[in-house]
């Protein structure tokens, strides 16, 4: 009899990748869908809901890069597991605390007069905290799987996959929260956390395990600052605080600049832009990163800049079209870049190195997500263009920078 043990990397282990990932990211709309217009009616300050939402970000900057590092020890497989589980916890702890400040179980009224400690907000700021550690081991072990079972030549198809994940979960997680709350606000949190755990148990039980590259025992660890690996992690810190700046401030655009009125038609056009913009992201990923094997030194040193471009066009929008267009532009302009970034980081490292790589670059966007919305909105009350002008401005000298770096060369197959 001859038993041979199943390869790792193959569709049925991509699959479960992306399954864990598009949850990932329909979690990560939701909050902004679901939670973000019932905060107000359960009590909570425009400053809590900014903290509640940074608090998760700012914890997975500290976790993910230790989880990535975990994956080495624990394995792929296991770290990803971990993470879709403490997604689960922290996901239905948190729908658990809303439905407790609900039914007035938990007060939103401040004890001893300040700010952050009602019992509610500490019970939703507990939630996202325990979120933001587990939740922070899911992109490290799975681009660190994706760069173990991907070779040199196809690292950016393998990148790119894991990144278009999300953007299927950004696309999904409105129409998801949009259907299944018509039975109850909650019910999306709880199916969401559901599903997190279905595919964790999923992952446990079939994911196959790749070789483990086993770090030499001396040696310094890999670290934001090791120069193969930042300016990549510096790519993603811009392009997030950028990206992250730019869609907090789309609602006020739309109201301000392109004149439209009513709470629902404002949500239904933001969220036709920001859908315009997944879609192409999603389409770029998934059919031609994976047909085309285009170098990331070409695409980061163009596409970069192209962002640059989308957004100086963005503030010339007068119209919804022009609007969509940009979006758009923004979209096609990211899928290139993003994949680029992490492709680059993972082949500029040893194949022990690649659970420490693969944190950093799940980390340094975060560090973009936290400072980046604040930037936009105070740039945005002296000009409502000027978040469009700066972020321009900010990607065209990023890209021109890249010109500068070394990028390692994919070889041909």
């Amino acid at each position: 009899m001859n038993d041979i043990a199943p390869q790792a990397g193959s569709n049925k282990d991509r699959l479960i990748l992306m399954a864990g990932l598009i949850t990932y990211g329909v979690g990560q709309t939701l909050l902004i869908v679901i939670f973000g217009p019932m905060a107000r009616e359960l009590g909570l300050t425009d400053l809590q809901f900014g903290a509640l939402i940074s608090a998760s970000n700012l914890v997975i900057i500290f976790s993910s890069p230790r989880w990535g590092l975990a994956s080495n020890r624990l394995g792929r497989r296991s770290v990803f597991a971990i993470g879709l589980v403490g997604f689960a916890l922290g996901y239905a702890g948190f729908a658990l605390g809303i439905q407790a400040g609900m039914t007035g179980t938990l007060s939103s009224q401040a004890l001893s007069g300040l700010t952050f400690a009602s019992p509610l907000f500490l019970t939703l700021l507990g939630a996202r905290l325990l979120y933001g550690v587990f939740a922070g081991a899911v992109n490290p072990a799975a681009a660190a799987y994706m760069a173990d079972t991907t070779d040199k030549a196809s690292r950016a198809q393998g990148m790119a996959m894991v990144a278009a994940s999300g953007g299927i979960g950004s696309i999904l997680g409105p129409m998801v929260g949009g259907l299944l709350a018509e039975f109850h606000p909650l019910v999306p949190f709880y199916v969401v956390a559901g599903f997190a755990i279905l595919t964790a148990v999923w992952a446990r039980a079939a994911l196959v395990e790749p070789i483990k590259h086993v770090a030499p025992e001396a040696g310094p660890k890999l670290r934001f600052t090791d120069r193969r690996v930042f300016p990549y992690l510096f790519g993603w810190f811009i392009i997030f605080l950028v990206f992250t700046g730019i869609q907090t401030i789309t609602a006020f655009f739309v109201k301000d600049q392109l004149g439209v009125d009513g709470q629902q038609n404002i949500i239904r056009v933001t969220s036709m832009a920001v859908f315009c913009m997944a879609l192409v992201t999603v389409i770029v990923q998934i059919v031609v990163m994976q047909v085309l094997k285009l170098q990331p030194r070409m695409l980061l040193r163009a596409a970069i800049i192209a962002f640059g471009l989308s957004l100086w066009l963005l503030s010339l929008a007068d119209n919804i079209a022009m609007l969509f267009f940009a979006y758009g532009m923004m979209g096609l302009t990211a899928s290139f870049v993003m994949p680029s970034l992490s492709a680059a980081a993972s082949l500029s490292v040893e194949p022990h190195e690649q659970g420490a790589a693969a944190g950093l670059i799940t980390a340094a966007p975060a560090v973009g997500m936290i400072f980046g919305p604040f930037l936009a909105a105070a740039s945005y009350t002296q000009n409502p263009v000027l978040p469009m002008y700066l972020g321009g401005a900010v990607m065209v000298l990023t890209g021109i920078a890249f010109w500068f770096v070394k990028t390692p060369l994919v070889p041909d197959e």
